[in-house]
């Protein structure tokens, strides 16, 4: 069964909003001084692709439940986690903690317990 990532609100706001920053200040600093060829390439393309690599992330984070494995897709990333290596699950608040784009976790702790009934679930 495939699940989409949540997606906070707050969250769209900062990385949306640094999207548009910095491709409008890339776009500022080109047209208000005369940088050469070369430079005005780099300060174009640099926030552009970066951009569409955060989108990229964005609109592809998903995780996929199998009958064996928790595979978490995300941009150009996969990882395959087997059910039985998982041996505990701990909510955090932390964002660096997975490849989530939302806080609210708790939904998809209660699925991946039913399928990983070994691990010890931590909710508090």
């Amino acid at each position: 069964m495939k699940y989409s990532s949540k997606k906070d609100w707050w969250l769209t706001v900062i990385v949306f909003g640094g999207m548009i920053f910095a491709i409008g200040s890339s776009g500022m600093a080109v047209f208000e001084d005369t940088p050469n060829v070369g430079e005005t390439i780099v300060a174009l393309l640099v926030p552009i692709l970066l951009s569409f690599f955060i989108l990229w992330l964005w609109l592809t984070t998903y995780y996929v439940i199998d009958d064996k494995n928790l595979i978490v897709r995300y941009g150009p990333f996969k990882k395959i986690i087997p059910f039985y290596s998982i041996k505990s699950v701990k909510k955090t608040m932390n964002p660096l903690s997975s490849p989530a784009l939302s806080l609210k976790r708790d939904e998809f702790m209660d699925v991946l317990a039913k399928h990983c009934p070994h691990a010890k679930i931590i909710k508090s």
